[in-house]
């Protein structure tokens, strides 16, 4: 038998324990980061995501003291990257950039994953989102505006191609293809930044990617913007139409990014990261920037940032499943 004294003896040191053990850890998520952090992206350079990404580290070295280093891991719509950011101790020395297209889109682009997004990942927080552009070679493209694709389509089933390189892409010229009923090839590419060459030479007649992607060729005058996927109009091509209003069937759709942590990092270090890119975020230089890609700033809590995920599957499932695209 156990004597009342003994159970105090034993209680009185638990609590003891636990009082020397929480100022240790405030210490630890004080001190981080001890070091290096490494920053996956699991997409190419030269994209939107690589730029604000890049971006985005270099003000968080500033702010914390350390470098946080880029590291392109890409393959397979930016899961393979994902994947391996999963898997990483979870320590907080290694971040991954997610977005629609490897987290709530992937669910249902591919039959298996090496991961499950819904249980294997902590919301650090929401970056910013963008929605999509249908752009054309402007020299030697034989439309000029929405309208006039559809009219070439519809004359010629078969023999008009669109690049796309991630979900959102996908599903937009899918929904077109549906909506408008026309015969249009879809032709995916691994890397977003070959398909804007491709497109630019003239090999690919029509491009979905996402606006910033494309808005120095745009401006330059070497493509032409024919539609946004947005619901609104961009501040930055106010003449260019939406889908919706060129095409009233088409699918509106934004694509959005963030980062996570592997499930089992401390939350006092989450909270900081978390604290530290909602600065960052609301920032005028930060803010500004991602603006100039045609993006605009989601800040939300981690709390809000996982039921906005969560709320996001089933309409990627939807979507997905209405353009015809089945898991490979």
């Amino acid at each position: 038998m156990i004597s009342s004294m003994q159970r105090r003896g034993w209680l009185r040191a638990s609590l003891s324990a636990l009082a020397l053990g929480l100022p240790a850890l405030g210490c630890w998520a004080q001190a981080y980061p001890a070091r290096p952090v490494r920053l996956i992206l699991p997409f190419p350079a030269g994209g939107t995501a690589d730029a604000v990404t890049r971006h985005l580290a270099h003000k968080m070295s500033l702010a914390l003291g350390k470098p946080f280093v880029v590291d392109n891991v890409v393959g397979a719509a930016g899961t393979i990257g994902l994947a391996q950011g999963l898997r990483a101790a979870p320590d907080g020395y290694t971040i991954t950039q997610i977005s629609n297209t490897n987290t709530v889109a992937a669910l249902h682009m591919f039959k298996r994953l090496p991961f499950d997004p819904r249980k294997d990942m902590v919301p650090v927080a929401s970056l910013f989102q963008i929605p999509s552009a249908v752009v054309t070679n402007s020299r030697g493209s034989a439309f000029g505006s929405f309208a006039e694709m559809l009219a070439y389509a519809r004359a010629n089933p078969g023999k008009l191609s669109y690049a796309y390189s991630h979900a959102t892409g996908a599903v937009a010229g899918a929904s077109v293809k549906q909506a408008a009923a026309i015969d249009i090839v879809a032709v995916p590419y691994k890397s977003g930044p070959q398909a804007v060459v491709e497109t630019l030479s003239g090999e690919m007649p029509l491009l979905f990617t996402d606006l910033g992607a494309v808005l120095p060729q745009i401006r330059a005058g070497k493509l032409k913007a024919l539609a946004v996927t947005s619901a609104q109009r961009s501040a930055l091509l106010p003449d260019v139409p939406t889908l919706r209003e060129v095409l009233p069937g088409a699918t509106e759709f934004t694509g959005w990014s963030g980062f996570v942590v592997p499930v089992g990092t401390p939350k006092a270090v989450v909270d900081k990261l978390h604290e530290t890119l909602q600065q960052i975020l609301a920032s005028e230089d930060t803010a500004s920037f991602l603006r100039g890609l045609g993006g605009e700033p989601m800040p939300m809590s981690a709390d809000e940032f996982a039921r906005f995920i969560k709320d996001q599957e089933p309409l990627w499932a939807k979507a997905l499943a209405a353009a015809g695209i089945a898991p490979e």
